[in-house]
């Protein structure tokens, strides 16, 4: 029966990915909103076990690790595991009245115990507990059910069980661990029953990354073999090199500046810890989740948004209030979520704003006290403007100083974040911004402010930091605008990493008027940024300066992980 069943999930997947031949990233793209879960044997523990607590702001789900229990003592606690109030109605209900899209359960978290009715290994929740239930498999149904995009996480690397996994120490001697061994006979089996028994996945969301490229590879061949539309994030690859995977999460709870080029997403908590602790009550009120979640889509970014079930399976009530009032406003305001890409206008004091087509949603935080809404930055003429729960009442539009004016009323019309829609005549341009300097002082030119074409793009690493990569050749650039107004000699340096592979790689920055030739020089392995000296130039007139830099030539391998450039001026 497991073989027919295998053999028709497959013709089903080819067929699903021959069905379209659009992006298998436009879902991710329009969807911005989803619920992660993570629940396990852990949730019992609930951040106590021998008296020990974790501390505040620690990860409840990482108590087996924070306290070295041993393996055996574990196995024993998980035995005792019976969520009996676990409802996957109520959380995939949940999820959808809160406006989330896709929900992402913990398959298997790093201590090793299997949310599902596995056959490579008894430490299930199925065979090893006396709930006796399959709770992905349920969850994986009601999400059908209900239209939400089902989606798994499973720790490929870590496994605090397994004498080969990675992780564990204070049981298993480190030397002696075959983690290939590990590989074959559980993580990759696992991951494969996951990818045939649970129908089709969104994507799998994999944790802790691996130890080569290699591996990690193996891991993203496995998923394309077997469900060629199923997306992967970009844990799945070794931290210390460019992520791999089909988009990139960021650091837990983390928010980018902005300005990344790539899909990317945000996994954060609604208190501070991912597995239920009774001891974290910090909960984020409604209005700050809304505003992080308006910040993130309006920087081009998903959030996946956590919830921890107790060791019964209830969902905490504090969430459920939160996620409910997130829900009205998701209800009333979903246009200015869905569908929606980063907001190209410079930060206002107002608040955000996202972008469909020629539409702009002014997502305001804080309601101008004059009643004109000023958006500054826009060279597209705007045709309208009205509330977007009031659509019918359009909103006055001119100009002052230059400056598109909206006139709205005197009160808004939600104190977390009323929305106010403007039609354009075409989809948004905006001023190129231009850097300025003050006395005696120079110019940091970071990716945030840099201009990228050719395959320069932003990126994000896992040490939590933003550089410039995937550029290869001459027609790759990045670039400033700069307004000098301290003519003289300026010194030039320039802060990048590189690894040994990339080493000689010529490149140049060009000031205009004048060139600094540079060579690129190994900073170590993984993200080891240092700074280098490129020598003086002159600049002997105050005026705008464009600063490009650029390879030299091809080189079939990234230039290096630009962070900054420096103009320094000499003032002795």
């Amino acid at each position: 029966m497991r073989t027919r069943r295998f053999a028709f999930f497959l013709l089903l997947s080819s067929l699903l990915a021959a069905q379209s031949s659009g992006d298998r990233m436009a879902w991710f793209q329009h969807d911005k909103l989803g619920m992660f879960i993570h629940f396990g044997p852990y949730s019992a523990l609930a951040g106590e076990w021998n008296g020990h607590r974790t501390p505040p702001g620690d990860e409840a789900e990482w108590i087996m690790q924070r306290f070295n229990i041993p393996a055996p003592q574990y196995r024993e606690l998980a035995r005792r595991f019976n969520p009996v109030q676990f409802n996957a109605e109520t959380y995939v209900a949940l999820a959808k009245a809160a406006g989330m899209k896709y929900l992402v359960i913990t398959a298997k978290h790093h201590d090793g115990f299997a949310m599902y009715h596995s056959a490579v290994s008894k430490y299930n929740i199925y065979d090893w507990t006396p709930f006796h239930r399959d709770p992905v498999k349920e969850l994986a149904d009601a999400c059908a059910r209900a239209g939400i995009r089902f989606c798994v996480y499973y720790s490929h690397r870590e496994d605090w069980d397994d004498p080969d996994g990675y992780g564990n120490n204070w049981d298993y001697d480190r030397s002696k661990k075959n983690f290939g061994r590990y590989l074959e006979a559980k993580s990759k089996p696992q991951l494969r029953e996951l990818l045939t028994n649970y129908g089709p996945l969104g994507l799998v969301w994999f944790d802790r990354g691996m130890d080569t490229p290699a591996h990690a590879q193996e891991f993203v061949d496995l998923v394309h073999s077997l469900q060629p539309k199923c997306l992967i994030n970009g844990r799945v690859g070794n931290y210390g090199r460019e992520l791999m995977g089909d988009y990139q999460d960021m650091n837990d709870n983390g928010m980018p500046t902005g300005g990344l080029q790539e899909y990317w997403e945000t996994p954060q908590t609604l208190n501070t810890t991912w597995g239920f602790s009774k001891f974290d009550q910090q909960w984020k009120p409604a209005g700050v989740v809304i505003q992080r979640l308006v910040e993130i889509v309006s920087k081009g970014g998903n959030y996946l948004l956590n919830i921890g079930p107790t060791g019964d399976g209830t969902i905490p009530p504090a969430s459920v209030a939160v996620l409910q009032k997130v829900g009205e406003w998701m209800k009333a305001n979903h246009e200015s979520i869905y569908g929606t890409s980063a907001c190209p206008l410079p930060d206002s004091p107002w608040g955000r704003c996202t972008v469909h087509d020629s539409t702009l949603y002014l997502h305001v935080f804080s309601w101008p006290s004059d009643g004109v809404l000023r958006v500054t930055g826009l060279r597209t003429e705007a045709k309208s403007a009205n509330l977007l729960t009031d659509p019918s009442r359009k909103l006055k539009v001119g100009l002052d100083h230059g400056v598109v004016a909206i006139a709205v009323p005197q009160r808004s019309c939600d104190a977390i974040d009323c929305v106010v829609v403007l039609q354009l005549v075409a989809t948004p341009k905006v001023e190129e911004p231009i850097l300025t300097q003050g006395s005696d002082s120079g110019f940091d030119l970071d990716y945030l402010k840099a201009t990228t074409s050719g395959k320069a793009v932003k990126r994000f690493n896992r040490d939590g930091r933003f550089h410039i990569s995937k550029w290869t050749g001459p027609e790759d650039q990045v670039s400033w605008r700069l307004l000098v107004s301290q003519t003289g000699r300026y010194r030039v340096s320039i802060r990048y990493s590189a690894p040994a592979a990339w080493a000689g790689g010529g490149f140049e920055i060009d000031l205009g008027t004048r060139k600094v030739d540079g060579t690129v020089q190994v900073t170590g392995e993984g993200y080891q940024y240092r700074v280098f000296d490129l020598g003086m130039v002159e600049l002997s007139k105050v005026g705008e300066y464009v600063v490009r830099v650029r390879p030299t030539k091809e080189l079939g391998h990234p230039l290096m992980y630009l962070e900054s450039v420096r103009l320094e001026p000499n003032i002795n």
